[in-house]
């Protein structure tokens, strides 16, 4: 693909397309943020048990089913689309966990090339406090999300569609829209973060706090929906 040829995605566009979208399938996307929002609490109750992964199941069940929806693919519940779909979803994780797992590491290194001894207790000092790996861990998250986790996720929404599946199709399509997909890895962390944090600074716990939250998980994932139409399903 040649470098005139490279679609760049209209970010602000596909956010009012996906608002304007919701608007207009109010009770569709009710009875989703619905369904999303019990699971996610039965997420939190169920978690340390076995329990857990059969409603991580049900969750991933769930938005195979919606984007299905979304693109008119009836019947909106198939096995064979739903398993092959868990080719692209097992490299993102996969993936996702490696180079994260590689970035909080990269503090250890130094260790191994004859630091001093202040080092060796400022990283301990860093290990110990939770509050900065996870702020590390996040923004390494955000900003590999354009590798690690959108572009991949188209993949995945054409292969639970019933469509390829393949990454490095995914990738050619999308191919120079890095700051647009952080962009949008940007806005969608402070969102979610920012209600999450907001809530709970208030006193409201997670069960009232997701009540606010799963509507914009959906409407996030309509977001990701109008990128798919745009790299995969319109006609240039």
């Amino acid at each position: 693909m040649n470098d005139e040829n490279i679609k760049k995605l209209p970010l602000f566009k596909i956010l009012d397309e996906a608002f304007n979208y919701l608007a207009g399938n109010l009770k569709a996307a009710g009875i989703f943020a619905l369904v999303n929002y019990v699971l996610c609490c039965l997420c939190i109750y169920s978690w340390k048990t076995i329990w857990f992964w059969f409603v991580v199941g049900a969750l991933y069940i769930l938005w195979s089913v919606f984007f299905r929806f979304y693109f008119g693919r009836q019947p909106y519940f198939l096995w064979r689309p739903l398993l092959y779909s868990m080719v692209p979803s097992t490299k993102i994780l996969v993936l996702s966990t490696v180079l994260v797992t590689l970035l909080l590491a990269l503090p250890v290194v130094p260790l191994f090339l004859g630091v001093d001894a202040s080092y060796n207790q400022f990283l301990q000092k860093y290990m110990q406090d939770s509050d900065v790996i996870n702020a590390l861990t996040n923004l390494a998250v955000v900003l590999l999300s354009p590798w690690i986790i959108y572009r991949p996720f188209l993949a995945w929404i054409s292969a639970v569609t019933g469509r390829s599946g393949s990454l490095k199709n995914a990738w050619v399509r999308t191919r120079g829209n890095y700051w647009e997909f952080l962009l949008l890895g940007v806005i969608m962390n402070l969102t979610t973060s920012g209600l999450y944090y907001g809530l709970a600074h208030l006193g409201i716990g997670y069960g009232l706090s997701l009540v606010v939250i799963s509507p914009l998980i959906v409407y996030y994932n309509v977001v990701l929906a109008k990128i798919y139409e745009f790299f995969f399903l319109e006609i240039d």
